[in-house]
C-alpha cells in the first residue's frame, strides 16, 4: 500500500506546525520526518526547510532505514520507531515519492505521507512557503525559482539564512553559490553535474576536480550559463580547446 498524498494546503500546514515553537509542535517534530527523496544535485540550490536526505548522491543508493551493515551515518531513517513515527516524502512531481513510500512500507514503516503532485505542484498553488531556493528541472533550464510556477513571489522562505544551511554551496569549496544553476565538467568522459562558484570555475578551468584539468579530452570553458553541446562536437579534439571568459 502506498502513501497517503496530501495536498498544498495539506502538505503546508503540516510544515507550519512542524516549525512552531508550541509544546504541541514539539512533540510532533519528534514524531515526524520531513523526507526529500531527490538526488544530491537536486537538493543543492532548493529544499523544503528542515528537511533531510542522506548524503549520497543518489537516493536509491540510501540503505532506507535498515539496521545492517549497510547502513549509512547519515541515513535519517537509522533507529526511527516505525510505528509511530511520521515519514512525510516529497519530490519534483511526486513519482518518485510513490516508488519509495512502497519500499518503506515493505520495510515496516506504518505513517508514511507524500506532497500530492510534488513541488512543483506545491510551487504553483502555494508559492515558495517553507521552500529554499531554486527548484532543479530535467530539462536544458536546469533550474527555476518559485516565481516560474507563481508570478509574483520570492525565490526563499522569510527569515531563512541561508549561510546555515547546506545549501547552494560551491562543490569544490564550500562557499555560497549565489547563480543556483548547474554546470557539467569540462571533462568529457567526466561530465559529472555540479554547482561551483566563478572563481573555482576559473580557476579549474571548468573542471570539477585538480585530476580532471589533466584529461586528454576537454571542452573549452563556458561562460554563463551556457550549455555544453552534443559529446560528439567534442570528442578527437573536433572542438577547439579553448577557454572563454567569464
Amino acid at each position: 500500500m502506498r502513501a497517503t498524498p496530501l495536498t498544498p494546503v495539506e502538505w503546508r500546514k503540516r510544515l507550519n506546525s512542524l516549525h512552531s515553537n508550541d509544546h504541541a509542535a514539539s512533540n510532533d517534530q519528534a514524531t515526524c520526518i520531513l523526507l526529500d527523496v531527490r538526488n544530491g544535485y537536486e537538493w543543492d540550490i532548493g529544499h523544503f526547510h528542515g528537511a533531510q536526505r542522506p548524503e549520497v548522491d543518489c537516493f536509491r543508493s540510501t540503505s532506507f532505514g535498515l539496521s545492517d551493515a549497510e547502513v549509512i551515518d547519515s541515513d535519517p531513517l537509522v533507529n526511527v520507531d516505525r510505528d509511530k513515527t511520521d515519514i512525510l516524502m516529497y519530490c519534483t512531481g511526486g513519482i518518485r515519492c510513490d516508488v519509495y513510500s512502497t519500499i518503506l512500507r515493505q520495510k515496516g514503516f506504518k505513517n508514511l505521507y507524500t506532497l500530492k503532485g510534488g513541488v512543483s505542484h506545491y510551487l504553483e498553488k502555494e508559492g515558495p512557503e517553507k521552500w529554499i531556493g531554486n527548484l532543479f528541472v530535467f530539462d536544458s533550464r536546469l533550474s527555476l525559482p518559485p516565481s516560474t510556477f507563481k508570478p509574483g513571489v520570492g525565490t526563499s522562505i522569510r527569515g531563512h539564512d541561508a549561510a546555515h544551511d547546506k545549501y547552494a554551496r560551491c562543490y569544490l569549496c564550500g562557499s555560497q553559490v549565489h547563480e543556483l544553476r548547474h554546470r557539467n565538467c569540462a571533462n568529457i568522459d567526466c561530465n559529472l553535474l555540479f554547482l561551483c562558484c566563478r572563481n573555482c570555475v576559473e580557476d579549474l578551468r571548468g573542471c570539477c576536480c585538480p585530476k580532471c584539468t589533466t584529461a586528454p579530452r576537454l571542452r573549452p570553458v563556458l561562460s554563463g550559463h551556457e550549455r555544453y553541446k552534443k559529446w560528439h562536437v567534442y570528442r578527437d579534439g573536433s572542438s577547439e580547446q579553448t577557454s572563454v571568459s567569464l
